[in-house]
């Protein structure tokens, strides 16, 4: 069986991010919080994909060493250090 690796696209992964996020702007103090806001969302999720995408390619990669966890469980260990 062969195994595939994932690949995130981080662009369109932050913007869909960013997009699903609610945010009300009722004066235009609110504007910049709020661009603030989805700015500070989409680079988020972006370099949380960028990170997730390397950690797959380090993974994958890696010299074939045997151990007791998945690829899967040590990648998500990794993304859950932050």
């Amino acid at each position: 069986m062969e195994i595939k690796k994932t690949n995130v696209d981080a662009e369109k992964f932050a913007y869909k991010f960013m997009e699903s996020i609610q945010r009300k702007v009722s004066n235009s103090e609110d504007i910049e919080k709020s661009a603030k806001e989805a700015l500070a969302a989409y680079l988020t999720a972006y370099y949380v994909a960028l990170d997730f995408n390397n950690l797959e390619n380090s993974f994958f990669y890696e010299e074939k060493k045997k151990r007791n966890i998945s690829t899967y469980q040590r990648i998500l260990r990794e993304l859950n250090k932050y």
